[in-house]
């Protein structure tokens, strides 16, 4: 008697036939994950990049605010005295960097010619960081006139002063006021004691090449009297 056979089975063991799917997907989730380190690794240079040209523009800001600071306390005539820490007033001091006349172009006065002692170097003129134009267009720095045309001569520009040169001013090791230098423009007053002081200054950040124009670059401007307020209407 013959027994009836079923269906044929496999042999013992045997498994499916593999046909790599699966190492497709963990393929594709390694790349994704390479994806997303790369891009967390751009970013955080990207940030740290913007934090530093932040931090850079900031002292650059701070190193022309205290360019302008140096060049009033230069028409101040004050200097820095190391004894005291202090800035006080040239004539205090035995030796001081302050402005002298014999030494060149010097502020102002109306005891020693008011701004006819510029007229020797003509008209418009710049030195040791003094600049006066005579043209009335030039108050507003119009178009075409002579202080706006002063901004793109190196010869006015190379004119200029460097934080500290005549102030005694210490720069406590700083990079950026390193290369923080002014101008001013002396605007006359007929009707005044003083004239009216327009300070440009600038500085540089510390990525910053000088020279080549590249980096941080920060220009500051402010009109300065030194007239004290005696009267408020």
């Amino acid at each position: 008697m013959t027994e009836a056979t079923g269906p044929a089975r496999g042999q013992a063991g045997e498994l499916p036939a593999q046909h790599g799917f699966t190492l497709f997907i963990v393929m594709i989730m390694l790349l994704l994950s390479a994806l997303l380190l790369i891009g967390g690794a751009r970013t955080a240079v990207l940030l740290e990049s913007m934090a530093g040209n932040q931090r850079d523009y900031q002292r650059a800001f701070e190193a022309a605010e205290a360019a302008l600071l140096d060049a009033e306390r230069d028409i101040r005539q004050l200097a820095f005295d190391s004894a005291s820490k202090t800035y006080v007033a040239c004539t205090a001091l035995a030796t001081a960097r302050c402005r002298k006349s014999e030494d060149g172009r010097v502020f102002p006065d109306r005891d020693t010619g008011w701004v006819t002692a510029y007229m020797n170097d003509g008209p418009n003129s710049c030195e040791r960081g003094i600049c006066y134009f005579s043209e009335a267009g030039s108050v507003a720095a119009a178009h075409g006139s002579e202080a706006y045309r002063f901004w793109h001569r190196d010869a006015y520009k190379s004119k200029y002063v460097r934080y500290g040169q005549f102030t005694g001013a210490l720069k406590a090791g700083s990079p950026a006021l390193d290369g923080a230098r002014y101008w001013i423009e002396v605007i006359d007053r007929r009707n005044s004691k003083y004239p009216l002081y327009r300070i440009t200054a600038t500085a540089t950040g510390a990525r910053s090449v000088i020279g080549k124009g590249e980096g941080t670059k920060v220009e500051l401007q402010v009109s300065f009297d030194p007239d004290p307020v005696s009267r408020i209407n």
